[in-house]
């Protein structure tokens, strides 16, 4: 399939499969279906638009913002089959961060999905005279805006559709003249340790890496798969277009990004992916409802719980296991484990992929033992979102599998992860090709041959092992505590590691609540001694795992939870921390004492005043404090 192109293959599932469920949209409660068929037609009647109305030439980019809604993919494919290249712009970025991503791959048309995106849009768009049209698909609250440059889709897919009337096999031509390694997708680095750039990607990039995932896990034409990840997101592009497009499985799309958690459990998919803070997150909701039920549903959890951890870590050492446990185990799931994955949506999975980072062990392991075949994985945008994956019973909650048929790994230098092969896309954006991709990662082999990815060269911390550690892995052990949202870890070139962490709003507030102490913000949360204690003696056990060198000996508790327009997170969840470090400075600094104003108190807290700020400095050493 790689010496065809997407629209290419769309083509095929149309006239082959036609009437099959290509998509499947939730609107006002109702999953409306689009076929194989009507799909191709929507393609048709807004790239003939985008010709007819604006001579829209090969090469020349059209941006794309909004949720996840057939109309994404429809405007990609519709870009694609006239040679024109789409470009994934993230949704939730600030006007700023738009502006950015525009300056960056120069669009001539914009395709938004509503009036937010529109609002975001009319406060910059004076500064790019060059962008000729806004087109939106979703008309709610902007019947009445009466810009010069908005324009509804659907009028301009009306003005298509008279074109395909006319002549019904002139679609079919342009879409033949489109190739392989022609660029087919635009979309931008995560940012986390330098601005977003701007990757490319062709037709072979995205068809490659889905045929890879296949081989590896083969994908069964009847499959469901949700789609809530943002579509300018490399990893989303391979499952909702190249897997979508090369295996035919259904894509579906929730109705709302507030409403995902009970699409899931509706939809029941086989197959997902995620990052690390979603199955954790998704973790640590389970716990707090547990917590919350009744004394016979807890009871019940309590006499099963234990064969979680059985399973999990027979799994993982691929040992056997008695009948009696087999037994045991199989009465559990029936009355209790069966029940969890419907409840989390995880009914139908087969494959769970943990995307764009590593998945804490408490948590891997829960859902391994649970029954869901959770696997690590690796990649980043310029391997096309995939560069390995855990293969089933080869599981590890450290190792992120072998490579994907067609890509090398190798270690270089320093251990740095080295790439080769098909999957790594085709440049930056205005760059040169690329064949061989220094990742900027560095890792080991495993005895089982798989990859542990320790974390970025720029992070690696002084320590006196003679490997280091990097600081990702240290925020992945703190996450392990279901009272914490983020971890952002600080020691390059410091004599001890410290840490600025976020507690998890509702986990913490219902802990509060239990205890009977009463708060009116997150920040008054953050502030009261119980809370803090509660934090202090979370870290102190998670850092037993860690070797002494590579435990935090001070941190602090943020008032405030790290925003994606503040700069502090990116869209894909991940934690910025240039921006994290530039923001709390004043906490940096009173985490090492730079001002020399460090008091303890009681040998365990201090306190910095900043400008009336109170801010509480723990200590888990005393001898990293001022006696």
């Amino acid at each position: 399939m790689t010496h065809r192109t997407l629209p290419q293959l769309l083509l095929e599932k149309a006239e082959k499969e036609g009437r099959k469920v290509a998509l499947r949209q939730k609107n006002l409660g109702i999953w409306k279906e689009w076929t194989w068929r009507d799909y191709y037609r929507e393609v048709e009647s807004l790239a003939l638009g985008f010709q007819e109305e604006f001579s829209i030439q090969a090469g020349e980019r059209i941006g794309i913002i909004g949720d996840n809604r057939p109309h994404w993919i429809v405007t990609e494919l519709a870009a694609q089959s006239i040679g024109a290249v789409p470009v994934g712009i993230y949704q939730d970025a600030p006007p700023d961060a738009m502006a950015h991503y525009l300056r960056e791959c120069d669009p001539r048309i914009l395709v938004v999905e509503d009036q937010e995106q529109v609002d975001k849009l009319l406060e910059i768009i004076h500064s790019f005279p060059a962008i000729e049209a806004i087109l939106f698909w979703n008309e709610k609250g902007l019947r009445s805006y009466s810009h010069d440059k908005l324009m509804d889709l659907k009028s301009l897919q009306s003005v298509g559709s008279t074109r395909a009337s006319e002549d019904p096999s002139f679609f079919e031509h342009q879409i033949q003249k489109v190739k392989p390694l022609d660029i087919a997708f635009i979309t931008f680095t995560s940012g986390v340790t330098r601005h977003p750039r701007a990757a490319t990607f062709t037709h072979s990039n995205l068809i490659q890496t889905a045929l890879s995932i296949h081989e590896v896990d083969p994908v069964k034409a009847d499959d469901d798969y949700l789609s809530f990840l943002s579509l300018a997101w490399i990893c989303e592009q391979v499952m909702a277009v190249g897997l979508s497009l090369t295996r035919g499985m259904t894509i579906n799309f929730p109705e709302e990004p507030s409403t995902t958690l009970n699409d899931l459990r509706e939809i029941g998919p086989h197959l997902i992916q995620a990052p690390p803070r979603t199955f954790e997150n998704m973790l640590t909701r389970f716990q707090i409802r547990m917590n919350d039920s009744t004394k016979l549903k807890k009871k019940m959890f309590e006499l099963t719980e234990s064969g979680i951890e059985k399973n999990a870590r027979a799994k993982l050492s691929n040992r056997s296991v008695s009948f009696l446990s087999k037994l045991k185990y199989s009465l559990d799931d029936f009355f209790m484990y069966s029940a969890i994955r419907d409840h989390l949506g995880l009914s139908r999975v087969r494959r769970a992929y943990v995307t764009g980072g590593r998945l804490n062990r408490d948590a891997f392991e829960f859902f391994q033992g649970l029954g869901v075949n959770v696997k690590q994985t690796y990649g980043m945008v310029e391997t096309t979102g995939y560069a390995s994956i855990q293969r089933d019973r080869e599981w590890t909650a450290a190792g992120a599998g072998k490579p994907l048929p067609g890509l090398s790994m190798n270690l270089a230098s320093r251990g740095e992860v080295q790439c080769e092969g098909l999957q790594v896309f085709a440049g930056y954006l205005g760059g040169n090709h690329v064949t061989e991709l220094s990742t900027g990662d560095y890792g080991r082999i495993l005895d089982s041959g798989e990859m542990e990815i320790r974390g970025r060269m720029e992070e690696r911390l002084p320590l006196e092992s003679t490997d280091g550690q990097s600081s990702s892995e240290i925020e992945t052990e703190l996450r392990k505590s279901h009272y914490l949202q983020e971890a952002v870890v600080f020691g390059e070139g410091r004599a001890y590691l410290t840490a600025m962490l976020t507690i998890h709003r509702a986990s913490v507030g219902r802990w509060a609540e239990k205890n009977q102490i009463s708060y009116t913000s997150y920040r008054d949360l953050t502030m009261h001694p119980e809370v803090i204690e509660l934090i202090k003696d979370q870290v102190l056990k998670m850092m037993q795992s860690l070797p002494e060198e590579s435990r935090i000996k001070r941190f602090v508790i943020l008032p405030e939870e790290l925003r994606l327009s503040d700069g502090e997170m990116t869209s894909t969840q991940k934690t910025v921390r240039r921006t994290v470090e530039k923001n709390y400075k004043r906490y940096l600094a009173a985490l090492y004492n730079d001002a020399g104003q460090f008091d303890t108190l009681s040998n365990l807290n201090s306190e910095e005043t900043y400008e009336g700020e109170i801010v509480p400095i723990i200590l888990l050493d005393r001898s990293q404090g001022v006696a």
